[in-house]
């Protein structure tokens, strides 16, 4: 079965539901026990880049293909879209409680405290609640025990007592809805143990950011586009994943503060000008940073001294001389993972094919390749990590030619169209990662 195609029939079906009982829940519930076979390789798990599997466990950070998204049925529940529930009686949370998938309560204005406490028991699966206003303090506490991610976007306001009851949730938590915190609040959620996103913040002032930046899991401040030194200063105390996405300028002390945060650090938009290319290239962990295809070559020198694995988005495409540079990056040991190099090229020549092919200082992604001339294989296939993951097609001669990849991995989990005899000769190299799909039909 069509992943996407039974996601979609789901979420037609069940989203029209618009009253339940207990014994109408029960029966949903009972129906729906029974996983989807995957059909598509985006439903793969976000933390399962094989790179990275391969790379001493580091995680990939390119985002485009890969991951939870709403409409995509799991590898191992079905997800119930009940988008059309204004009201959820007591009996009926305590029979949706017991389905094993991501349950989605997105119509939801209101929730009792008994209620929360059913739906607390819920796992292993998502819980969405995304129409929620408010939420008590024994509300919060109840949901901070459900046991997969938790999603409270409509959430405007969230008061001290009831961070506390959140920060108990030790996985995905989503209060992308919050416009504002107090300083009570950010202390209670710096206990959080999972993910923690707080998008709608614009404005994190220094009290704030000495709060989060204690937080241990992934912090996600997609909205922040502009940060005073102290806050800047905090952030560069944190040790781990830290996505500032929109974050548009630092000043060069700004640029020096960040600098000693160590971990995975997103700056998506921000304009990389020498002083900053100088001094993040100091930075240890994992960086994502935007560059255009003629970045200068200097300030492209300064950013490979950055210890550990980089993604560069942007990049359309590179010559030669880019891709040299690209190709030297230095292998780093003793920090979590090895380097490693992810590039959102959409094009590449043979000649550049064959220099990045010689990078060894771990992983190798192209993340925007779709399609992969023979040429291009031949010398691209040289490189003993490789992820390929975008490139749907394959014809037969290129097939034969990725079919002598000698290294530990290529991963190819995003291919679509080859024929038999091309997949054959694919699976008969166990380096080579394909998607679940094809497989299956092939068996």
């Amino acid at each position: 079965m069509d992943a996407s195609r039974g996601s979609q029939s789901l979420r037609n079906e069940t989203g029209r539901i618009q009253r339940l009982d207990a014994a109408g829940a029960r029966e949903l519930v009972a129906r729906f026990a029974r996983p989807f076979a995957p059909d598509d390789p985006r439903t793969g798990p976000s933390d399962a880049d094989s790179i990275a599997a391969a790379a001493h466990g580091w995680l990939a950070l390119d985002r485009s293909h890969v991951g939870h998204t709403p409409d995509v049925v799991g590898q191992a529940m079905t997800h119930l879209y009940l988008h059309g529930l204004l009201r959820l009686p007591l009996s009926v949370a305590r029979e949706l409680a017991e389905h094993r998938g991501h349950l989605y309560l997105d119509a939801l204005t209101a929730i009792t405290d008994a209620v929360a406490a059913e739906l607390g028991r819920h796992h292993p699966g998502g819980l969405s609640l995304n129409h929620l206003r408010r939420l008590s303090p024994a509300a919060a506490r109840a949901l901070g025990g459900h046991g997969g991610e938790l999603s409270l976007d409509r959430l405007a306001t969230l008061d001290a007592a009831a961070a506390v009851g959140l920060a108990r949730h030790a996985n995905d938590l989503h209060l992308d809805g919050l416009r504002r915190l107090d300083p009570a609040a950010a202390a209670a959620l710096a206990q959080h143990r999972g993910n923690l996103f707080l998008g709608g913040l614009a404005r994190v002032p220094p009290r704030l950011a000495i709060h989060l930046a204690r937080h241990r899991g992934h912090l996600h401040l997609h909205g922040v586009r502009r940060l005073a030194d102290d806050a800047v200063a905090a952030f560069g105390t944190r040790s781990g994943h830290l996505c500032l996405n929109h974050l548009e300028r630092l000043t060069p002390r700004q640029a020096r503060h960040l600098a000693r945060h160590t971990g995975a650090l997103h700056l998506d938009a921000l304009p990389v000008d020498d002083t900053v290319a100088e001094n993040l290239g100091h930075h240890v962990g994992a960086l994502i940073i935007r560059a255009a295809d003629d970045v200068p070559l200097p300030r492209l020198r300064q950013l490979l001294r950055h210890r550990g694995p980089i993604q560069f988005t942007g990049l359309a495409q590179i010559d030669e001389p880019r891709a040299t540079l690209l190709a030297a990056q230095p292998a780093v040991r003793g920090i979590e993972g090895l380097a490693g190099l992810f590039l959102d090229v959409t094009t590449i020549t043979p000649g550049v094919a064959a220099i990045l092919a010689t990078h060894r200082a771990g992983g190798l992604a192209l993340t925007g390749l779709r399609r992969l001339s023979a040429d291009v294989a031949r010398e691209i296939v040289r490189h003993p990590f490789l992820a390929l993951d975008r490139v749907e097609s394959l014809t037969d001669d290129v097939a034969a030619i990725v079919s002598l990849h000698a290294g530990t991995l290529l991963s190819l989990r995003g291919l679509r169209d080859v024929s038999g005899a091309g997949l054959a000769r694919l699976q008969r190299n166990p380096s080579i990662e394909l998607p679940r799909r094809l497989l299956a039909h092939a068996a």
